[in-house]
């Protein structure tokens, strides 16, 4: 029988209740062990505040809930009960210890960034101690919702039942997973994972279909590389790593989405690029997409619960490419100011032209191309043929830019030349207030624009215009060229 868990929680008379944990969705839950407050995100507002949960408490997120399924919660009221029964007399010898130096303990949080987490041995931390608990209770959940002995009956059971020649069933592993995942009321991926640890490997790698069903499990390629166009597509197939993406402020450089902070990003001429520590830590600082072969099986759907994902065809391979919380490591986030800062103080690479520029931009007596020649002077885009190398555009557009004739331009020719000059977003935003032309966020392609301004800063004008193409929106510069 699956395990009653709701029965469990009331006899050990915990109550669950509902709160949003993240931003982007990383925490699945916690339990209070202590009378705590906890920041609960607001999702319709944005913002965060600390709220007093009494000690018995289990806090679920019910957006984490409806996208990854029944199952999933399960997991995580066992885990949340694990440490209200292992954990508990831990954190009230803390508290002891801790009176006289007044320091707040924190509930531990169940995140997907530390399900394959394994903390250092040895580091006498209180941090590390409390990761060890958390490793404990990630690794003994799901085996408390799949006991050895009765999922190993089962599970031999089942495929008892698909030899039998009465039955109008195929023994594959697909189906092996889903029954039992129907069963014991877990996830697929649960279920992967504890039939490769009870013993069952040599009967189930028989099945046709096993190298395609744990694919993810045993040939999955980490921390791939993606072209600017998969990123943006990635990007657009899932507000989950649209959450992470904006929540965490990562952003692209060098194929991959990377913390922004001055340790892992430089900003160059050409764009931003990785620094030297961060191609030596690539776990430290990069979301992590995982590449993997894959041939469809009937539920291969299913195992994508929960994840961004993209086909590529390499050759006669058909690879897929995966982003999912539980592939990351654990991101150290600090508060989001800090990170708009942080990206800020890295794009900020010629600080004298960018006030020289806010002035000129603030004076109404300077016009539209004053500013924008101010620009190309500065990019050295003094010659015509230079001008539409750039830009895409026709070159007569040069002249009529420097001898301030052109300050009714539309609206694709100015973002063809914010694009090219590699401009942020809100200085891209200042020069359309200046110009008779206005953004609406609401409206493709403006929509478009600024979703790929907010996520890729200092993109270059071909990968700009390779977003276009797949969201089937006109291109910049080429259509005026010609």
């Amino acid at each position: 029988m699956p395990l009653p868990v709701n029965e469990i929680l009331k006899t050990m008379k915990l109550t669950v209740m509902e709160a949003s944990l993240s931003r982007n969705m990383d925490i699945f839950g916690c339990c209070l062990l202590l009378d705590s407050e906890v920041e609960v995100f607001d999702r319709e507002e944005g913002t965060s505040s600390l709220i007093f949960y009494p000690a018995g408490t289990v806090l679920l997120d019910p957006a984490s809930e409806e996208m990854y399924g029944e199952g999933a919660k399960r997991n995580t009221l066992i885990h949340e009960a694990l440490h209200w029964e292992k954990d508990k007399t831990y954190f009230e010898i803390l508290k002891v210890k801790n009176a006289l130096v007044a320091e707040k303990l924190y509930p531990i949080m169940c995140r997907h960034t530390e399900t394959f987490y394994e903390p250092p041995e040895g580091k006498k931390t209180k941090e590390n101690e409390v990761r060890w608990l958390e490793w404990q209770a990630h690794r003994l959940a799901p085996r408390i919702l799949m006991p050895v002995k009765m999922f190993r009956k089962k599970a031999l059971d089942l495929l008892e039942v698909y030899r039998e020649p009465q039955n109008d069933i195929y023994p594959s592993c697909d189906r092996l997973i889903e029954d039992l995942s129907d069963f014991f009321i877990v996830s697929r991926s649960s279920v992967k994972y504890r039939l490769t640890e009870v013993g069952l490997i040599d009967e189930i790698c028989k099945l046709e279909d096993y190298d395609a069903v744990f694919a993810d499990i045993h040939e999955s390629k980490e921390f791939v590389a993606l072209t600017p166009v998969e990123a943006y597509q990635l990007l657009e197939s899932s507000s989950l790593l649209q959450d992470w993406v904006q929540g965490g402020r990562f952003v692209f450089a060098d194929g991959y989405f990377v913390l922004a902070d001055a340790k892992y990003i430089v900003a160059k001429t050409d764009g931003l690029h990785l620094t030297a520590k961060a191609k030596k830590s690539l776990q430290q600082c990069v979301i992590n997409i995982r590449e993997k072969n894959y041939i469809v099986y009937q539920n291969f759907n299913k195992d994508l619960t929960g994840c961004a994902f993209l086909c590529r065809t390499v050759g006669i391979d058909q690879r897929i490419l995966i982003f999912h919380p539980d592939y990351q490591t654990n991101f150290k986030y600090e508060e989001d100011d800090a990170y708009v800062a942080a990206l800020d103080a890295i794009l900020e690479y010629d600080e004298d032209e960018e006030i020289e520029l806010l002035k000129m931009l603030a004076d109404p007596r300077t016009t539209l191309c004053q500013c924008l020649w101010f620009l190309m002077e500065k990019r050295k885009w003094k010659y015509p043929d230079k001008f539409s190398e750039e830009t895409g555009l026709h070159k007569n557009y040069h002249g009529k830019i420097k001898n301030d004739k052109y300050n009714n331009m539309g609206k694709d020719v100015l973002m063809a030349i914010c694009v090219a000059l590699r401009l942020k977003l809100r200085l891209i935003e200042k020069i359309f207030d200046k110009s008779s032309q206005k953004l609406n966020e609401y409206q493709e392609p403006d929509r478009t624009y600024i979703h790929i301004l907010e996520n890729f800063p200092c993109i270059s004008l071909d990968d700009f215009n390779g977003f276009l193409r797949v969201k089937n929106l006109k291109e910049l510069g080429t259509t005026i060229k010609e």
